[in-house]
């Protein structure tokens, strides 16, 4: 019987637990190495992580260090494994950014509604119609270039690691959504603007999430 991806990974979370301390923080870094690419399917990640960490208990049994499974060498073993892999190109980032998407507009446009209640005011339409554009292309980029930061730094092992991670995931997710959400507000400040009641922002963000929820809710049940 075929396990799905969420057996695979709490099979992985259990087993795993069997490796020692130094062992286990080899495989780990090879585990989020992987699984943080994100070309590759989300079930095969799993499958082959699986499959290593079976050969990688046999292995430990026997007396051989993770590291020495891996060849010394746990990053180019790992992107070995990934050329092997079947290449969804860039569906998982689509996902997350969908995910994301629907979020940030869902409370973007209830928090203007909310907003509207207390002070009447106009909206540029084409600052709106922009935002609604640029949110979408700018998170794509946000989560490739994100996983990328973490992929980049999993193999750090210096003392600065975890700064040099914060530093460049804040800047990222930071300051390009704030571009995002100024940028067209500043250009297109004073053109085409129209007033909108706040029940109209409420209804829209009210519907986004209540449609993304649902697109959730079918894809569990199939």
């Amino acid at each position: 019987m075929t396990r799905t991806t969420k057996q695979l990974i709490d099979e992985n979370n259990t087993k795993r637990k069997q490796l020692n301390e130094g062992d286990l923080e080899v495989y780990e870094d090879f585990l989020l190495y992987v699984r943080t690419d994100l070309r590759v399917s989300e079930h095969e990640t799993e499958v082959i992580l699986m499959d290593v960490l079976d050969h990688l208990l046999e292995a430990t049994s026997h007396g051989t260090s993770a590291i020495t499974f891996f060849g010394h060498d746990v990053k180019g073993h790992a992107d070995e494994i990934l050329e092997e892999l079947p290449n969804e190109s860039n569906k998982a980032i689509m996902k997350m950014v969908m995910m994301g998407v629907a979020y940030f507009y869902s409370i973007y446009f209830i928090v203007s509604g909310i907003a509207g209640i207390f002070a009447d005011y106009k909206s540029p339409i084409i600052s709106m119609i922009s935002l609604l554009i640029l949110v979408p292309i700018g998170g794509f980029f946000i989560v490739k270039i994100l996983f990328n930061i973490i992929q980049r730094y999993i193999f750090d092992k210096s003392k600065y690691k975890t700064l040099k991670e914060t530093v460049y995931a804040g800047l990222l997710v930071g300051v390009i959504p704030a571009l995002l959400i100024l940028t067209p507000n500043i250009i297109f400040k004073d053109m085409m603007k129209v007033y909108i009641p706040w029940w109209i922002f409420m209804l829209i963000g009210i519907a986004i999430f209540g449609l993304y929820k649902m697109s959730q809710n079918k894809k569990k049940i199939a």
